[in-house]
């Protein structure tokens, strides 16, 4: 904010100006005092300040008058007030490209008695100033003695609002730094449709974490005095909420962290604690697992809370994004109605279609879902959603979304593997393909997997293999005829389904 001034009306009021007359650039008398000075040298450049009263007799330029025009304009580049000028004794006629250059810029030029001295002048326009100054100070440790109080009688910020909005007589808005309305007065104000918009940042250790603003297209002394307390106030109020976020999110994150590790933490305690940190126990969670390239990380980081922030709108509920080296934690949470996510599994506005959406756009990103689950179960399902993606991604590398409950069987084929003889049964049933892929290279077996996953389609097996649906035609009647396997039949395409799975496991697990 500038220093404090006086109007050029307001100098021309004074006893000591009484005989001073403006010459031109009457336009200009709304132009505010800040500073008094006198002119000594010729050049001026870099001393010149906005809001300068410039005194002069010329005597500096007495040999070159016509330098007077570029003087004004000097003045008026710099935001000057105005000159102020004593002709007669080195200056008898002011020339009349000064006086157009005066109004051009509306910069007055005032004609002051040679009686006069500058003293007079300098003091009693400079009196004006310290008392105004002064007077401004009592009034800003008024108001933000006013405001203050209200944060500390726990009055909230709303009550703040108000009364800034009340000494600034305007609607005021203050945002956050991603333009989410903090507070408004009226409260009613989802925006200031006027035109004659003003803000200020507000700031919190050297950044700025808001804006303030208020509808008035000029503001006076004394409300700039009032935006400015209540930018210092509204700065403390977000330092305030800013250092109570980030102390929720360390404790939810070590809430988050203490969920997913198992550690055994009593129902009880955990539907205490998750509701105190905004994890609701009455809402179904599921945990996906987000893995990416690190050198876009934090666009990708960014972008993702965008994402999940919309989608828990939508759901009235609220998912957080926990983010750790090389992965992001999803926590998400929908309604636990009779609708569930889980009926919604192939719908394009589930977590899962969503999401899967979302990662088309990144390379090299994918994503695990578990199953959902309850608060206080939450580690089975990032045990799942870990699963999903080690098993995953042996099994067909290329895909993107991989959810627990596509890949359970295959777990349980693992599992069972360690304690039941599989190596025998899948030899026989898979021998035969394994050693024509090897002779010509054809992918046989992972054309038979693909089909039977896709339920025989022929087109959603051509979009998995990125080949020709004729393609995967003559490849399943080589299949059929170098194994005579009957396709129509459950038994044979579960039997081989199994068997193709478990050698991927096995083969990728050596």
């Amino acid at each position: 904010m500038n220093p404090v001034g006086i109007s050029l009306r307001e100098v021309l009021r004074l006893p000591v100006m009484s005989n001073a007359r403006v010459l031109s650039g009457e336009a200009g008398l709304d132009r505010v005092v800040r500073f008094i000075d006198i002119m000594e040298v010729p050049d001026l450049k870099g001393w010149l300040r906005e809001g300068e009263l410039l005194l002069t007799t010329a005597y500096s330029i007495r040999h070159d008058p016509m330098l007077l025009p570029g003087l004004v304009e000097q003045l008026a580049l710099a935001s000057a007030a105005a000159l102020a000028i004593k002709p007669g004794r080195f200056l008898h006629d002011v020339p009349i490209e000064m006086i157009q250059m005066s109004n051009k810029y509306s910069l007055p030029i005032i004609q002051l008695p040679n009686t006069i001295p500058y003293m007079d002048i300098t003091h009693a326009v400079m009196e004006q100033i310290i008392d105004k100054q002064a007077s401004l100070l009592r009034m800003s440790e008024g108001i933000y003695k006013d405001l203050t109080s209200l944060v500390l009688d726990n009055r909230g910020i709303q009550a703040v609002a108000n009364k800034v909005s009340s000494l600034l007589n305007s609607s005021i808005l203050l945002v956050d730094k991603t333009g989410d309305i903090i507070v408004s007065s009226p409260t009613d104000t989802k925006e200031i449709p006027s035109a004659h918009l003003r803000s200020w940042n507000i700031t919190v250790d050297q950044q700025v974490e808001g804006k303030l603003f208020i509808e008035k297209d000029e503001l006076d002394d004394f409300e700039l005095v009032c935006v400015e307390q209540a930018r210092l106030v509204f700065s403390l109020e977000l330092m305030r909420r800013k250092t109570a976020l980030e102390t929720e999110l360390k404790l939810r994150g070590d809430f988050i962290d203490e969920l997913l590790s198992g550690l055994m933490l009593s129902k009880q305690i955990i539907i205490n604690k998750g509701t105190q940190l905004g994890l609701k126990p009455e809402l179904l969670w599921e945990i996906a697992i987000v893995e990416y390239r690190s050198e876009k990380a934090p666009l990708f980081i960014e972008t993702l809370r965008e994402l999940i922030k919309d989608g828990s709108q939508r759901r009235s509920t609220r998912s957080y994004v926990h983010v750790l080296p090389e992965r992001v934690v999803l926590l998400l949470a929908s309604l636990d109605d009779d609708r569930g996510v889980q009926n919604l599994a192939q719908d394009d506005d589930s977590w899962t279609g969503i999401l899967a959406l979302f990662l088309g756009k990144w390379k090299g990103a994918r994503i695990g879902f578990g199953g959902q689950t309850k608060l206080w179960e939450l580690n089975r399902s990032y045990l799942e959603a870990k699963k999903a993606i080690a098993l995953g991604t042996r099994i067909n590398p290329q895909q993107q979304v991989y959810r627990y409950k596509d890949i359970e069987l295959f777990q349980l084929l693992m599992d069972t593997s360690k304690t039941v003889e599989m190596d025998k049964f899948v030899e026989k049933k898979l021998s035969i393909l394994q050693q024509y892929d090897k002779d010509h290279q054809a992918g046989l077996i992972k054309t038979l997997y693909f089909y039977i996953h896709t339920n025989g389609s022929l087109m959603e097996t051509a979009k998995h293999l990125f080949i020709h649906r004729n393609s995967v035609k003559y490849r399943i009647d080589k299949i059929k005829e170098l194994c005579d396997i009957n396709l129509d039949s459950f038994q044979e395409r579960f039997s081989y389904y199994y068997c193709i799975g478990y050698s991927y496991l096995y083969k990728n697990n050596e």
